[in-house]
């Protein structure tokens, strides 16, 4: 069985559609640059111990666009001398003087499986 030409128009056309709806993906990809330490008060003995967790942060231009992406205002901190933003996910960014600047931190309990504030910084 050949193709129609009515085949050839739908294949066409879902080729057509695919292209316009896949995203670019060279623009919303973005090198993480960061941190991860596990608690070494709580982790000496393995991730299922009750008070692991892990430490993350997230530098650069990520960082930068999940600070600007906060609903929050900023809040200068006498710690830090920037402008800072935390919200209820225990998530918590710096602003920086230019995008390589910022940075977010914010942590990850194993046994609770839940995300939370990062360690004290100052």
């Amino acid at each position: 069985m050949y193709p129609t030409k009515k085949t050839n128009f739908l294949i066409a056309a879902l080729g057509l559609l695919l292209v316009i709806n896949t995203p670019a993906n060279s623009a919303a990809k973005i090198t993480l640059s960061g941190t991860a330490e596990l608690d070494a008060d709580y982790c000496a003995k393995g991730t299922s111990q009750p008070n692991c967790v892990i430490n993350l942060s997230i530098i650069g231009k990520a960082a930068k666009i999940i600070y600007d992406g906060m609903t929050q205002k900023g809040q200068m901190q006498e710690c830090t001398g920037s402008a800072e933003k935390f919200d209820a996910s225990g998530m918590h960014c710096v602003k920086g003087t230019t995008a390589e600047d910022y940075f977010c931190d914010f942590s990850y309990a194993f046994k609770n499986a839940k995300f939370g504030s990062g360690p004290d910084g100052c």
